[in-house]
């Protein structure tokens, strides 16, 4: 059964109701599940990884049977907040469990799906629907700091106890009228030293380098050929030396490919390619587009051309297509210390995770304890880090 919460409003407006609900109850009616998709493209944060054609798969194929709620605020037709969550989680080394925001290794952004209108009401049933599961502390993952600042509010105004467990800051870029984003972020010595490995690049390759998307105007057949293309160039790597692949895990094989056709089919996926005549890519990467932001989801490389650098080459080469397709912010997904992506990409995207206790002992206990931890943690890596591991 669905715990739901109410929270009354001031004469006049409606009522802000929250609900921890199974997944299917969002896809088995049409209104909710309608309501789901006008809320992907009216959220505040775009957020490809909470989209139907992405969750559910990653839900069928990577999350534990009946391990993932969903929680929502709003009314069957119209959502204004959504968020799987985790329940009765033990996480951050504390023996008090939690309710976690749920994410698999693909899931790159923990932002919840907000919709412009919700307010500190919403905020509130959400917290209180989720202090009813019974858990002491919630944990709200890597979360853009505005939506993080309004949860603390709507904590403060109940009473519960907050902190910052992690802020980090990624790498992207933010749309500028310059349109040759490697002259904004590479000395003339080394955009000297890129044209001449692409001319080396071209010539391994039996000429006609080209930069292609594989998945525009792409046949079903084709675009199949293109995914197992991906995955096997990804597999040649050092990813399938460390048995980190995703072709040598089944289930993840299965999440990826249902996730990619889905949003091939909504004309939401770019497979770019970098290749030669031989046909054969030395890069690819696979981007997700949502609203006017572009996801770096996935990049391969061929080792074998190593030299030449075909993965920053291509890097190079979705930059100059984002500025012409008119989108307003490319995120790399990748960690803040990225060498390759620091290096490319100018702007931050500041995301924090946030615990908030729901209880007001065991819940305040484990939300203390989480962040002595996660301080202790920082500061290790901190005197453990090679100072040249910060070099690209």
């Amino acid at each position: 059964m669905s715990a739901t919460v109410d929270h009354a409003a001031p004469s006049g407006a409606e009522c802000s109701s929250a609900a921890l609900v199974e997944p299917g109850e969002l896809v088995d009616d049409p209104v909710v599940a309608a309501a789901w998709a006008d809320l992907c493209a009216r959220a505040r944060h775009a957020n490809p990884f909470l989209a139907p054609a992405v969750l559910l798969p990653a839900l069928r194929h990577l999350a534990e049977p009946g391990g993932v709620r969903m929680l929502t605020v709003g009314s069957p037709g119209h959502l204004e907040l959504l968020l799987p969550v985790a329940p009765r989680r033990r996480t951050r080394r504390t023996p008090v469990r939690a309710s976690v925001g749920w994410a698999h290794t693909h899931h790159f952004l923990g932002t919840p799906l907000v919709a412009p209108t919700l307010d500190q009401r919403g905020w509130r049933a959400a917290l209180g629907v989720l202090r009813e599961s019974g858990d002491a502390w919630f944990v709200l993952p890597q979360t853009d700091v505005d939506v993080v600042r309004e949860v603390e509010a709507a904590a403060a105004g109940l009473g519960l106890v907050t902190r910052r467990l992690d802020e980090q800051s990624r790498p992207v870029t933010r749309r500028h009228e310059h349109d040759d984003y490697a002259v904004l972020r590479l000395s003339g010595r080394r955009r000297k030293e890129l044209r001449r490995v692409r001319r080396r690049l071209d010539e391994r390759l039996g000429g006609g380098l080209e930069f292609i998307d594989l998945a525009a105007g792409a046949s079903p057949e084709a675009l199949e050929t293109a995914l197992q293309e991906f995955l096997a160039l990804e597999a040649a790597g050092w990813k399938g030396t460390d048995g980190g692949a995703i072709a040598g895990r089944p289930a993840e094989r299965a999440f990826f490919l249902e996730a990619c056709r889905a949003l091939a089919a909504q004309g939401r996926l770019e497979v770019l390619a970098l290749r030669g005549r031989e046909g054969r890519a030395a890069a690819m990467a696979l981007v997700l587009r949502d609203g006017d932001t572009q996801f770096t989801f996935k990049i391969a490389y061929d080792e074998q051309h190593a030299a030449c650098s075909p993965g920053l080459l291509l890097y190079l080469d979705q930059l100059s297509r984002f500025h012409d397709s008119g989108a307003a912010l490319v995120d790399t997904c990748a960690a803040p210390d990225h060498p390759m992506a620091r290096r490319l990409h100018g702007d931050d995207r500041t995301l924090v995770t946030l615990a908030v206790a729901l209880g007001p002992r065991r819940g305040a206990l484990a939300v203390r304890w989480a962040r002595a931890v996660a301080t202790t943690a920082a500061a290790v890596r901190r005197t453990t880090t090679d100072p040249r591991e910060d070099r690209p």
